[in-house]
């Protein structure tokens, strides 16, 4: 349990550092505040790397960004077990609702945002965590947790990583691809920093996870095979995609409702996220589909890969992430690349039967595919670039609507 009559460092002033401040704040607890990156001198709660290497001692937590690195070399190093991040002191604040967590390579928000409408009718549920909200600033939290039942928690790697006080009824894993590899070092440390969510459940808590992936990761780590809810997977096609990832998201929910026992209608028609897989209104006969929301280039090249039509155009750019040392293939497929990373990105690709090139941004890629489009009897353009989208955007979403503003400029 965490005290709050303890003394408290926030390192890292992002969302999750301001939300934690206002949250000690309106507890009366003692924090200052530190940041490798921002001036914050002109906030009175805040101190320097001199008065922190000297007074490091007196403080008995680090709340810290999760995506902060924790190395050898870091400052906080020695003192690990005193480090958190700001979903822990969500465990002071719980009052008996069931608690989600979903975790994954793909697909998380997703789930996430697939349960939320499952259960809204029932335990006007709230989703928080990596799915972009945050309730610690709020204040009247008690208030909002008193209204609802259900509390879903969307968790990356790096919130796994440090995460120590929160406890979970259920515990979700989507899928596991390599991914984050820069920061975990190896595809197994980040197999088991995912498998990490299995330790934050209560003693009659889930774990929910497909029959593949447990299969295939318990060869690689140990897993605590008490209470496992092992999920098969359905092979369902559709007319695009060889696989049809929407509706295999749709049965995988139903499937760890089923286990939990919460109710939920079963017959009602999901919505999707904005820039998964949208499928854009155009008025030729021309597929066009907005993933935006892509950040794993393994995963956009397995998409076209599987898609049965002929002439294909895939889409890719942004920020790559470490993988492993082996080439993707992309078949049967033109490859138009953007952005500064565009070189980068080549390097990591095997061109099977497939044609590339590359553009400094959106726009020039679009000039060139309006032409390819009148010379060229295009099937489908997967726009689903494989990187982290702040090369040249604010977030996933800029990048979508910028790609769908294009569509329209250039009538495609």
């Amino acid at each position: 349990m965490i005290d709050l009559k303890k003394k408290f460092l926030i390192y890292g002033f992002g969302i999750s550092g301001k939300s934690i401040s206002k949250y000690l704040k309106r507890k009366n607890a003692y924090y200052k505040i530190y940041d490798d990156y921002s001036d914050l001198s002109k906030n009175k709660d805040s101190i320097d790397l001199g008065y922190l290497k000297k007074n490091i001692t007196l403080f008995d937590y680090f709340v810290v960004s999760p995506s902060i690195k924790i190395d050898k070399k870091h400052i906080l190093y020695a003192f690990q077990k005193k480090i958190l991040i700001d979903l822990d002191f969500l465990s002071l604040e719980l009052n008996n609702q069931i608690v989600i967590g979903v975790t994954g390579t793909e697909g998380k928000s997703t789930i996430c945002f697939y349960l939320f409408q499952y259960l809204s009718n029932f335990y006007n549920p709230i989703i928080i965590g990596n799915y972009g909200n945050t309730i610690l600033d709020k204040h009247n939290i008690q208030s909002l947790l008193i209204k609802t039942k259900v509390i879903i928690v969307e968790l990356s790697s790096y919130q796994l990583d440090k995460i120590k006080y929160l406890r979970l009824n259920h515990a979700i894993i989507t899928n596991i691809y390599p991914d984050h590899l820069r920061y975990h070092g190896s595809f197994l440390n980040y197999i088991k920093s995912k498998f990490k969510i299995q330790s934050l459940l209560v003693d009659n808590g889930y774990l929910h996870i497909s029959n593949l992936d447990k299969r295939r990761y318990s060869k690689l780590i140990k897993i605590n095979t008490k209470n496992i809810n092992s999920i098969s997977n359905l092979n369902i096609k559709n007319k695009i995609f060889g696989f049809d990832i929407n509706l295999h998201n749709e049965h995988f929910t139903q499937k760890i409702l089923l286990t939990s026992g919460l109710k939920y209608n079963p017959n009602l028609r999901l919505k999707n996220l904005p820039f998964r897989n949208e499928l854009i209104d155009n008025k030729s006969e021309l597929i066009i589909i907005n993933d935006s929301k892509s950040t794993n280039l393994e995963n956009s090249l397995l998409k076209i890969n599987q898609i049965n039509l002929k002439q294909k155009i895939i889409i890719l750019g942004g920020i790559p992430k470490k993988s492993i040392n082996i080439r993707t293939k992309v078949k049967n497929s033109l490859v138009l690349i953007f952005g500064p990373s565009r070189f980068h990105i080549i390097k990591k690709l095997d061109f099977k039967n497939s044609k590339f090139f590359t553009f400094n941004d959106l726009e020039e890629l679009f000039k060139f595919l309006n032409i390819v489009i009148h010379q060229l009897k295009i099937d489908i353009i997967l726009f689903s670039p494989g990187g982290e989208s702040f090369d040249q955007f604010e977030d996933y979403y800029h990048r979508g609507l910028t790609f769908n503003k294009y569509i329209r400029k250039f009538k495609i």
